[in-house]
């Protein structure tokens, strides 16, 4: 019997978008892994998740790093005033930087010149929290598009790092945020870890349908459960699991304690996370062009700052540039 050839289906289609990689095999796989690496560095840090748990503390802190990155004269400097400039709620954002302050996750370095002017250094917990942040989003991409170990070069060339952030300053544009493409995401990222919920209900619903398919997507998760997972209260938890089965993202059995994310709402994230992905490859492609001349000078380390890649505890800092 003679065969004809197979013809076989691409991944990528043409004028697609990013959203081929849902086709990808191992995109289950991979879509865990993501959730699950945005989630675990904050599971029990109670601050870091009251600290970034919402969009306008990150966007205030990506500031912070990106002015201080691209920096060329001290002018660009990040300053409180400087941030109070390009951010809405100039009391808010005082606020948090003090909050920051208090806690020693940014520092202060005065102006040599005029001691009135007090530059904002993001110190090591951020800096390095960033940079695996990054390293997560580039490994989930090569693992479905394959090319070279960007994320690797990220940790050990400071250079390519610094460049690598001046290209994520245009992902803290609204008309470049992926997650502003799904409402309803968007919508949960207005609240106190509301997209962190959603990661940890796909990982979950990923999992544990992996290990017992019988579970038929359901997820074992108490309310209380959430709430001490997430650092927030359980009221909170419940009030927005319930407006959650309003809006047709989850369904809910109370007297067995699970959840039920729906197709559509598995959908959503499946979506956004291509689009995350992909917008966060394509800077460091843009970085991998910049010419090295035309790279910012290195990052200043404050006074007892660890270099990138030292092990630590660190923060993840996703929601802004999501």
């Amino acid at each position: 019997m003679i065969l004809g050839p197979v013809v076989l289906e691409p991944i990528h289609m043409p004028g697609e978008g990013p959203e081929w990689m849902r086709r990808h095999p191992e995109f289950p796989a991979v879509l865990a892994e993501f959730c699950g690496g945005l989630v675990a560095p904050l599971r029990g840090q109670r601050l870091m998740i009251k600290l970034f748990g919402q969009r306008a503390p990150t966007e205030i802190v990506a500031w912070i790093v990106l002015m201080h990155a691209t920096a060329r004269r001290p002018e660009e400097r990040p300053t409180l005033t400087r941030l109070q400039e390009r951010l809405p709620g100039t009391r808010q954002t005082a606020a948090f930087v003090a909050l920051l302050r208090g806690f020693g996750i940014v520092q202060t370095e005065r102006d040599p010149r005029d001691g009135r002017i007090r530059y904002l250094v993001p110190g090591p917990i951020i800096l390095d929290g960033l940079c695996d942040w990054l390293v997560l989003h580039l490994a989930c991409h090569r693992r479905l598009a394959g090319g070279e170990d960007a994320g690797e070069r990220l940790r050990c060339d400071r250079d390519f790092y610094d460049r690598m952030l001046c290209e994520c300053e245009a992902l803290l544009d609204p008309r470049n945020r992926a997650l502003l493409l799904f409402p309803e995401l968007a919508w949960l990222d207005e609240h106190d870890s509301g997209l962190y919920l959603a990661l940890t209900l796909v990982e979950r619903s990923l999992t544990q349908g992996a290990a017992d398919d019988a579970a038929g997507g359901w997820v074992e998760a108490s309310a209380s459960g959430l709430a001490g997972l997430l650092g927030v209260s359980r009221s909170h938890i419940r009030n927005l699991i319930n407006e959650m089965e309003l809006r047709g993202l989850v369904r809910q059995d109370e007297r067995r304690r699970r959840l039920l994310p729906t197709p559509h709402f598995t959908e959503l994230v499946e979506r956004w996370v291509c689009h995350q992905l992909d917008g966060i490859a394509a800077a460091a492609r843009r970085a991998e062009r910049a010419e090295d001349g035309m790279s910012p000078p290195p990052l200043p380390h404050p006074p007892g700052a660890l270099p990138i890649g030292t092990a630590q505890t660190s923060a993840t800092l996703p929601v802004a540039m999501s």
